[in-house]
């Protein structure tokens, strides 16, 4: 099955340039670069973004309530009643 995908003058010269060095069809430069881009080495691990989270839930003091100043100009009531 065939999907026609759009792409910049510029992606399909890169694309068209890498077909004719490796002498392949267009199906199988693209699944080469999405095989390469699969196995690149992750750049952050879990331990780091525990950290990181950990560092922020030290600053966080609650969620803060917004306050609507023209309800309370106008005197509404906040609670429904």
């Amino acid at each position: 099955m065939s999907k026609l995908v759009n792409l910049s003058d510029t992606v399909y010269a890169e694309l068209t340039r890498m077909k004719r060095l490796r002498d392949e069809s267009y199906s199988e430069v693209i699944a080469g670069l999405l095989i390469a881009k699969g196995s690149e080495k992750k750049t952050t691990t879990w331990r780091e973004m525990v950290d990181w989270m950990k560092k922020r839930d030290v600053k966080f003091k609650g969620k803060t309530e917004k306050i609507d100043h023209d309800l309370i100009a106008h005197g509404v009531s906040r609670d429904g009643s």
